[in-house]
């Protein structure tokens, strides 16, 4: 014997009892109430409402087999004794539109299009069921809880309140209406991942009027739902949906089993491109209640029109999500991306620009603030800078010469620079003359300045010589004024002007003179001979004087 594996009413009756039993008042016993919204998971909704003036339409067709059938109690519980509704197919009509994107209205006009089971004479009226009525009309609406409310391109966490209105417009005999206004007052939560995953549940209240049918209680109930939608393939709009739905029975006689009718669907859904979306599925129900089928299908069309913002949603929707982009790359792997590397192919420091700290002359001054990058700068250098160094033609100082005030005597603070520029000398044999130059500023007579400077040059000359220099390799002359750096109207370029330079002269030719300024060498006469000195000589400086 078939067991109903949905709806089961447990009644202590026997035939002939049943045919004496007075009618009892009927009741909807459609469980199956639809969700109109496009992405809306069948019976399960998601909290996103409808943009605003976006509006959706479309039909839900539904077949239910046994959804309502009378067992034996006493005996053999499985011999089912009588088909009340013993199929039926309904078609739902509905209208959905979004209002300032919080809001969602709608409306469902349920139509049994056809339904048949055994003849009712057992339970008050003659013949079977009629098979084409109007159910009752349901007014629903949604609307977003601040601070959950998800907008069509997030993902996330949302939430809704619900409501619902039923309007005894069905045909109550046909049990296609509860016959009295009815309401349904819900909450739905759901989760939407980046993914597209759609996770929604739904608990609330079905107010109705309190039915004791063939001594089963049908009265207020509390409906709830679990849903899921999953992408399949994503980029063609197709996904799988899967739910259990039910309600739990609030009223029930004392030892009467409470009343809680379930099902579990499972189906396939289409977004196409042209604004319709398509589902079809089917399921069943717990056989252990009223109003749960045995077996369920259902398939639904519903329609978007076109370019409007709802439209847009699900086109978004059907776009998978943009894989996050990659990282910049590192060639060297300094940490320092190559689009913000100054040195992409150098691993470096971040903040020196992603480039290694250089150093070419490894005097611990790097190259980007060494003013001498390519000479070590030494102990007593600056800026990276030797004390003294050769560039080009020049032996170069970093400090001046001082002299006692209008005297040749060189201080003694500038003994070491002096000492420097002997060493250089005497590790580059190739310079066979150096001149030393003196110069002065414009403070005294032309005469006066051409004197001071010779001497001072001399004097320089002179400490070469006796710091171990070859005479031959050294000459020297003063140039006054002759030659300034700097225009003499301020203290800045006077000290400027007032200085000692070393250039290195090429070896002299034949016949030129060693030094400049010296007589010409006569013909015949023996090499390497004494040479005039170059001015008048001066006693060797012993004890330095103090500057004024």
């Amino acid at each position: 014997m078939k067991r109903s594996l949905t709806t089961a009413l447990a009644l202590a009756l026997g035939l002939a009892a049943t045919a004496a039993t007075a009618q009892d008042a009927r009741f909807d016993v459609q469980l199956f109430r639809p969700s109109g919204a496009p992405q809306d998971v069948v019976m399960v909704g998601q909290s996103r409402p409808l943009a605003h003036m976006s509006a959706s339409g479309g039909f839900f067709l539904n077949f239910s087999l046994d959804p309502l059938v009378l067992v034996n109690k006493s005996g053999d519980s499985s011999k089912k004794v009588l088909s009340l509704v013993g199929n039926r197919l309904q078609l739902d009509a509905m209208a959905t539109v979004g209002v300032f994107d919080w809001a969602e209205l709608g409306v469902d006009m349920p139509l049994v299009l056809a339904q048949g089971g055994d003849n009712l004479e057992a339970i008050g009226s003659e013949g079977a069921i009629k098979g084409y009525v109007l159910g009752d009309l349901r007014l629903t609406g949604k609307v977003a809880v601040p601070g959950l409310r998800r907008r069509p391109e997030d993902s996330g966490l949302g939430a809704a309140i619900t409501f619902g209105l039923g309007l005894p417009t069905g045909d109550q005999e046909a049990f296609a209406s509860d016959g009295e206004l009815t309401y349904s007052p819900g909450l739905l939560v759901d989760y939407r991942f980046e993914s597209g995953i759609l996770l929604s549940g739904t608990a609330g209240l079905w107010d109705r009027p309190d039915r004791v049918f063939n001594g089963t209680t049908v009265g207020d109930m509390a409906p709830f739902g679990i849903a899921a939608e999953v992408p399949i393939l994503r980029g063609s709009g197709i996904t799988a949906v899967g739910m259990v739905h039910g309600a739990v029975g609030l009223d029930k006689l004392p030892d009467e089993p409470r009343n809680i009718p379930a099902e579990l669907l499972f189906g396939l859904r289409w977004y196409s491109s042209t604004g319709l979306t398509f589902t079809v599925g089917g399921g069943g129900g717990c056989g252990c209640s009223l109003q749960a089928p045995s077996l369920r299908f259902f398939t639904s069309i519903v329609w978007v029109p076109a370019k409007t913002a709802e439209w847009e949603a699900i086109e978004k929707f059907k776009e998978p999500p943009e894989p996050p982009p990659p990282p910049p790359p590192d060639s060297d792997g300094d940490s320092v991306t190559d689009d913000l590397d100054v040195c992409p192919k150098e691993p470096g420091r971040a903040d020196r620009g992603g480039c290694p700290i250089r150093d070419a002359d490894g005097d611990g001054v790097e190259d980007s603030l060494d003013k001498c990058p390519q000479v070590a700068a030494g102990p007593d250098g600056k800026g990276g800078c030797p004390l003294v160094r050769i560039q080009g033609n020049k032996i170069l100082i970093l400090e001046q010469v001082n002299f006692a005030t209008d005297q040749d005597v060189i201080l003694s603070e500038s003994f070491p620079i002096l000492e420097e520029v002997s060493q250089v000398l005497k590790t580059h044999p190739e310079i066979n003359r150096l001149l030393v130059e003196g110069h002065t500023d414009a403070r005294a007579s032309d005469d006066y300045n051409l004197d001071l400077s010779n001497r001072r040059a001399a004097s320089v000359r002179r400490y070469l010589e006796e710091s171990g220099v070859s005479t031959e390799r050294l000459c020297s002359q003063g140039f006054g004024r002759t030659k300034p750096l700097a225009e003499n109207d301020t203290e800045e370029g006077m000290a400027l002007n007032r200085r000692v330079e070393f250039t290195i002269l090429p070896p002299a030719a034949e016949g030129e003179p060693r030094c400049p300024g010296d007589p010409v060498e006569k013909p015949g006469k023996k090499k390497g001979g004494k040479r005039a000195p170059a001015s008048t000589p001066l006693p060797a400086p012993t004890k330095p004087a103090e500057k004024p």
